[in-house]
């Protein structure tokens, strides 16, 4: 028997060792998944920050500094290995918003999810020939860099025309600079918009670019600034006036008539002033229900479903969302307030502007919801309304 067994050994240990070789190999795991599995990984954990394309361009990317990774660009097809991707998802990103996924992926999903990203999103790492083509569209003079730099980070605020964008206006204290003004011409030296951009500015939403731009980049738009708005024709600050008009969501005749009550800018009242009785503009009466569904699909991956903050989402975010429960939010946050919000959205944050994909009433409906359910709520049933498990299920107030 003993004999038997040594003219075996040599058979047995090779298959044994290749068996072992098989599951250890990356792609060849048992339980290796589908492309589909993976493409749904992605949409499920990945896409909002990274955004539906790879390319970081999602609503996430206001909140997170630094900005999620562009996997489209060449940087990302030239610095990241398929083992060092495996290695940021599976541990993490000290620094940075991306988290480690080890306990919440397994070992062939993250592999799976890495390989889709790859494919999907990031072009192969070789050396691309630059066509006439190619090197038209890069900026080759200082004022054309000033251009794409203003127009990447700064109309957002300032407007394209460089008089303040309108809805900035509305939600910002103090409103962006209005560079085509009198006042403007008369003090902003070249050298003072240098340390603007550069540091910031203390007290307002104008944040500081040294961490993003190059100092030869700040001159650019700078210069860019000065020539284009601060020579020319004095335009008007912008106002909530032509609101309807610039949106594209198709019910901008409907918010007309609301501009005046729900988006005129804040003033300041302090928490005895609200109004907690006040109505939605343009008479609109909010469907809790329907609202209900709407924000826990939207809403409660950031807010909550508790109306707390406390989403699942809210840990990598900067700054946090709103804790709808807190005593200020209570105490200020009445229907007009919340419509203006969710309106609006929060610039500098996550928070979008719903305006520009919802109706009116879709926006009365949501606004409705937060203020029953959390803002003004039965504080004998506060709890059983947010944790109601049956959507649409009538409440009892």
């Amino acid at each position: 028997m003993v004999h038997g067994l040594k003219l075996k050994k040599p058979l047995f240990y090779p298959v044994v060792l290749l068996l072992a070789l098989v599951v250890a190999l990356p792609g060849y795991a048992a339980d290796a998944v589908s492309a589909e599995q993976a493409a749904k990984v992605y949409s499920d954990n990945c896409a909002v920050c990274h955004g539906d394309k790879g390319d970081g361009q999602s609503r996430a990317r206001f909140g997170l500094n630094p900005p999620p990774r562009d996997f489209t660009s060449a940087d990302a097809a030239k610095t990241l290995s398929r083992e060092l991707m495996i290695d940021r998802v599976t541990h993490g990103k000290p620094a940075t918003a991306m988290v480690a996924w080890q306990s919440r992926l397994s070992s062939a999903e993250i592999a799976g999810v890495v390989d889709y990203i790859r494919s999907s999103f990031m072009a192969p790492a070789t050396p691309v020939k630059v066509t006439s083509v190619t090197a038209a569209a890069v900026p080759t003079t200082p004022m054309a860099l000033g251009k794409k730099i203003f127009e990447d980070n700064c109309r957002v605020c300032h407007g394209d025309r460089g008089n303040g964008a309108t809805w900035t206006n509305t939600v910002l204290d103090p409103p962006p600079r209005n560079f085509t003004s009198p006042q403007s011409r008369r003090i902003l030296t070249r050298t003072r918009m240098l340390a603007s951009v550069t540091h910031g500015r203390p007290g307002t939403a104008m944040m500081s670019f040294s961490s993003r731009l190059s100092a030869a980049e700040i001159a650019a738009v700078v210069d860019y600034i000065g020539s284009t708005f601060m020579k020319g024709p004095v335009i008007a600050d912008a106002d909530m006036s032509n609101m309807a008009a610039a949106s594209d969501s198709g019910h901008g005749q409907a918010m007309t008539g609301m501009a005046g009550a729900a988006m005129a800018p804040r003033n300041h009242q302090t928490p005895a002033a609200v109004d907690m009785k006040a109505g939605f503009p343009g008479d609109f009466k909010g469907d809790f229900d329907k609202g209900r569904l709407f924000y826990m699909d939207n809403c409660s991956t950031c807010h909550g479903v508790r109306g707390d903050g406390m989403g699942p989402r809210s840990h990598f975010i900067e700054p946090k969302p709103r804790n709808f429960l807190n005593p200020e939010s209570r105490q200020q946050l009445n229907r007009p307030a919340l419509f203006r919000a969710i309106f609006l959205g929060k610039p500098g944050t996550v928070m979008p502007a719903w305006g520009k994909v919802l109706t009116p009433q879709q926006l009365a409906d949501v606004a409705e919801f937060v203020f029953q359910d959390f803002i003004h709520p039965n504080p004998d049933a506060i709890k059983a309304q947010a944790e109601v498990g049956e959507l649409g299920k009538k409440k009892a107030h």
